[in-house]
């Protein structure tokens, strides 16, 4: 089985997170949809990660689902985003994934993150606010 983790950063959260959930799978792949233009047919399952900003998952992931949403009814499906509110992670996720790929999706988590302002400097711990445990648990639960 083929994975693509396919995920939209602005302050690097969701690219650490994609990172770490990319070593937890086989046959992953990751891909920056901010820079890269993934060819999905190519893979069996698709993880799809985003930032949040003000309710909102980023605008090139947004577009990533609206373009792509019949093909990613075909596939093995999960979602993740990353925000400092994971209280609010429901209501954002059904705010931003329609319906029918919600219900096709075999995981949906918030992995945690900070705000824009807060991101951790040179120095800091990159992983600072993510929660690595639900990027672990995620991934197993990917591959039952």
């Amino acid at each position: 089985m083929s994975i693509l983790v396919v995920y939209a950063t602005k302050s690097g959260a969701s690219e650490q997170c994609a990172r770490l959930l990319s070593e937890q799978l086989p046959h992953c792949t990751i891909c920056d949809i901010g820079s890269e233009k993934p060819t999905i047919d190519e893979f069996d399952s698709i993880i799809v990660g985003a930032g949040v900003r003000d309710g909102k998952i980023y605008k090139p992931l947004r577009d990533f689902i609206k373009k792509n949403h019949s093909e990613l009814l075909n596939k093995k499906i999960g979602y993740f985003i990353c925000n400092e509110k994971p209280r609010k992670t429901e209501e954002i996720l059904d705010e931003n994934i329609p319906n029918d790929l919600k219900k096709a999706a075999v995981c949906m988590e918030s992995f945690g993150g900070y705000k824009a302002y807060a991101a951790p400097k040179e120095n800091e711990d990159p992983l600072k606010g993510i929660f690595v445990d639900k990027i672990r648990t995620f991934a197993e639960k990917f591959m039952i």
